[in-house]
């Protein structure tokens, strides 16, 4: 019975898995072949390393140098992500199908045939390993397509993979603490974000060695299943396998403790109970948005205590960040040559490519808001909700509100504890300047607010797909798109390359305010055409 419900989980995810394990495969492809057009020659590579592992905004973003071979390079520079990919593949696939079923109730159907109580866990854990397995081996002929060693691609899949098995079984366990789809997500996404954050701080505060080829990373990296897999070193000098049996043990322990706890707790409960509501809990509920806000707040704590952690990394790293270019004559004229302004180049330039990745988090935040209208949709409550004096449009306009409270909350919530991070450790005159950066990533936020909202008007069965995945176009372009050598006007999609490095110098508000435009109309013509559509389940 249990192969039965893995076909059944498959056949519902394939698209899906097609397109993370597909995608994976081919930015290890591109990535490959970007490093070789750039970096061509040892001597190339080692110059580059040696600007990386000096700088520790570089190694908080990219990861740890290993040596100055083309494979080794290539890590550094793509595997991070990589591996976040896995990890948040294998975070959706198996609370949807744990929890998110126990929450449609389709779990409870299953369960009044003749099978185990966790039986369609076990399925989920058998299809995230399966798609976990598949991802190493494309991620592996990704890398050695391109020409590089197979022993170290081989050995990149493996960590790759491992990464995504290890948080399968977080997502289980989170499922079993959780009372809804949304809560476990939001407990398994964060502690990918904290696994992400302890990787980037433990890397950006590690040692390099005497060539600036290699840097070790510091202790908070090990505490980290993404910084386990990194911790391979594939293709360098002291590459091992062994840093994965870490990530095998996480996964086989919350994996076999998810199943022990799905025996033995009632259908429909979680271990962390609910709280009653209070007794004025109906004046918040006062008209659609109260409603509305009322179901999203605590989705929207969550993606703020994310934006406070990358607040408290961007002003605790600004020390070692500048110690770094005193001690290295060569950075140091690298910065000014980019930024100008000495040192206060440099904090401008760190702490906008951290916020970048703030902004990214914001837009997450406010794409799952808009994408609850869609899930609302589906599971029949807007039409209860529409049976009352409550138009199409508003029900749309709500979501979008929370949305655009959602980027706020995020972008506040980073940007003071940046500011206030950075008055603890001697700099207050940055207080100011980093609420800037954080807001400045606004504008791009929203424009991902309102490609949500067009999809969800125009094509709502493709809502979900088109919201993460433009996203995640976006974040590739964004970041990747100079490495990957991708042509400007395509680059130019994407809006987070528009966002300028605030303070700095001649900043152009220009795209801001084109992106807040464009943002606005198109929101505005979602809410016109979502008046004009029927509902689609």
């Amino acid at each position: 019975m249990m192969i039965h419900l893995f076909r059944a989980q498959l056949r519902r995810d394939r698209w899906q898995l097609l397109y993370w394990i597909l995608g994976n495969g081919l930015f290890a492809m591109a990535g490959t072949a970007a490093l070789a057009q750039e970096f061509g020659s040892v001597a190339e590579r080692a110059a580059i390393l040696r600007l990386a592992s000096g700088n520790p905004a570089l190694l908080a973003i990219r990861g740890i140098p290993a040596g100055a071979s083309a494979g080794a390079t290539v890590y550094f520079e793509v595997f991070t992500y990589l591996a976040l990919v896995a990890a948040l593949m294998s975070t959706f696939l198996t609370v949807r199908h744990s929890r998110g079923d126990e929450e449609a109730g389709r779990t409870e159907l299953i369960g009044s045939t003749p099978v185990g109580r966790s039986s369609a866990l076990a399925a989920t854990l058998l299809l995230g390993v399966l798609a976990n397995v598949a991802m190493a081996i494309l991620v592996t002929a990704g890398f050695g397509v391109m020409g590089l060693p197979i022993g170290g691609a081989v050995l990149a899949g493996l960590a790759t993979g491992a990464a995504g098995l290890a948080f399968c079984g977080v997502a289980a366990l989170a499922a079993q603490l959780a009372r809804t789809s949304r809560a476990a997500n939001t407990i398994a996404g964060g502690l990918v974000g904290v696994a992400f954050l302890l990787r980037a701080l433990g890397d950006a505060l590690g040692t390099k060695s005497a060539d600036g080829l290699e840097v070790t990373s510091a202790w908070p990296s090990w505490l980290s299943p993404i910084g386990w897999s990194q911790q391979v070193r594939a293709w360098g000098p002291d590459e091992s396998p062994l840093p994965l049996l870490l990530s095998m043990a996480l996964a086989v322990v919350t994996g076999a403790v998810a199943v022990g706890l799905v025996r033995r707790r009632d259908l429909g409960s979680g271990l962390v109970g609910e709280r009653p509501g209070r007794a004025t809990a109906g004046r918040t509920l006062r008209g659609s948005f109260g409603l509305a806000w009322r179901l999203q707040r605590n989705g929207v704590v969550g993606w703020a205590v994310g934006g406070v952690l990358l607040g408290l990394f961007a002003g605790g790293l600004a020390d070692p960040a500048i110690a770094a270019v005193k001690d290295n004559s060569g950075l140091a004229a690298a910065v000014q040559g980019l930024v100008g302004g000495g040192t206060a180049g440099l904090f401008d330039t760190f702490v906008a490519a951290i916020m970048a990745f703030l902004g990214i988090l914001a837009a997450g935040a406010a794409i799952q808001a808009v994408l609850r209208a869609r899930s609302e949709e589906v599971e029949g409550h807007s039409e209860l909700l529409l049976s009352g004096p409550v138009g199409k449009a508003r029900a749309l306009l709500d979501s979008i509100l929370v949305a655009l409270l959602s980027i706020v909350a995020v972008l506040l919530a980073g940007g003071l504890a940046a500011g206030l991070t950075f008055i603890a450790v001697g700099h207050p005159d940055r207080f100011g300047s980093s609420l800037a950066a954080a807001f400045v990533q606004l504008p791009a936020a929203l424009v991902f607010v309102a490609a949500a909202a067009l999809a969800f008007a125009l094509l709502p069965r493709l809502t979900v797909g088109l919201g993460w995945g433009l996203l995640a176009l976006g974040f590739v372009l964004g970041q990747f798109g100079g490495l990957l050598k991708v042509p400007d006007w395509l680059r130019d999609v994407s809006p987070f390359t528009h966002t300028p490095v605030v303070p700095g110098n001649d900043v152009d508000w220009t795209p801001l305010l084109v992106m807040a435009t464009i943002s606005i109309v198109a929101a505005a013509v979602s809410i016109l055409l979502a008046r004009r559509r029927d509902l689609v389940t």
